[in-house]
């Protein structure tokens, strides 16, 4: 994305701005037009703030409520200087000045002011001139530079839309991300607590001449369901999972933990809260065998299946 200061991009339209009286302060008898002199006054009094205040692409609304004001004031003090001068070169700044005026206004977000003061400008000066002062006055080019400014408008409007899209995205992208490595690093710290745990038992093993006994062998089982589990289950198994698995294990229900990555785009929160609605629905099982199972590229994210020997019928079959 291109950064362009505000500034830069004002300057030229205000240039233009503060040129286009100029050839009309220029004429005979300066002092003798005040009403030419108040209007100009007003035009400056619009255009320089629409085109160089106010941080941000869209400015107040009140400031575009005086722009459509002043600039219908504008073609009456013209009108009336030159029926009092009765000359008609006078004021030939008045269009396009109002244009750039309205132009602006609608750039910077306020489309439909825009197109009212455009609206205003043409009665005016086609009630005073008729269809000659849409040719002579420049009214169809003003009505050319409105409507351009209308499309930027949307044009800005969209790409802010769109941006806006992009930062989202990117702020969720990254929270994934972090969410992910975060469970990961938990994932090997409980991984790696395990595996702490498990080298007493296996030095034990390694060095006994003598059978294991029933404890003894019903701790290897535990521990080694605990490792299987830790190393298929991965990102699934927070501390309320694992507390349910020992719940179900001590009831003698045989469980299988399998994560295959069909939570990886999702946040912590996210996460959690699925696998709080599977726990609170294996509270049921007392007895039999669950499979829970986060496939990937589904429209769900957890399967939870709890079943008895010999019956067909599932006691959960769960999708969530």
């Amino acid at each position: 994305m291109i950064a362009i200061r505000r500034w830069a991009v004002a300057g030229i339209p205000c240039i233009y701005l503060l040129y286009l009286p100029v050839q009309s302060l220029l004429l005979p008898n300066l002092a003798g037009r005040g009403l030419e002199l108040l209007a100009l006054g007003i035009y400056l009094l619009a255009g320089i703030p629409t085109l160089l205040l106010y941080s941000g692409i869209r400015i107040p609304l009140f400031q575009a409520v005086i722009n459509v004001i002043l600039v219908s004031l504008i073609p009456i003090l013209v009108i009336e200087q030159r029926h009092l001068s009765n000359s008609s070169e006078l004021g030939g700044w008045m269009v396009m000045g109002i244009t750039v005026i309205l132009t602006a206004t609608a750039v910077r977000q306020h489309s439909l002011l825009a197109v009212l003061g455009l609206v205003m400008l043409l009665a005016q000066v086609g009630l005073e001139y008729g269809l000659e002062g849409f040719i002579s006055y420049g009214l169809v080019g003003a009505m050319v530079f409105v409507l351009a400014g209308l499309g930027v408008s949307r044009g800005i409007r969209r790409a802010n839309l769109e941006s806006d899209k992009y930062r989202d995205q990117e702020s969720a992208t990254l929270a994934r991300i972090a969410s992910i490595e975060a469970a990961e690093i938990a994932r090997k710290e409980r991984l790696q607590e395990v595996l702490s745990s498990a080298v007493p038992m296996l030095e034990k093993i390694a060095k006994a001449t003598e059978p294991l006994s029933d404890d003894e062998k019903q701790d290897a089982v535990k521990l080694e369901l605990s490792l299987r589990d830790e190393i298929r289950g991965k990102g699934l198994l927070t501390k309320e999972l694992r507390e349910e698995i020992s719940r179900l294990r001590n009831l003698g229900v045989a469980v299988a933990v399998l994560d295959e990555g069909g939570m990886d785009d999702l946040s912590l929160e996210e996460k959690k809260a699925i696998i709080d609605q599977a726990i609170k629905e294996l509270q049921v099982v007392v007895a039999g065998k669950v499979t829970l199972r986060s496939p990937k590229a589904e429209t769900f994210k957890l399967t939870v299946v709890a079943s008895l020997p010999g019956q067909a019928i599932p006691v959960l079959n769960l999708k969530l």
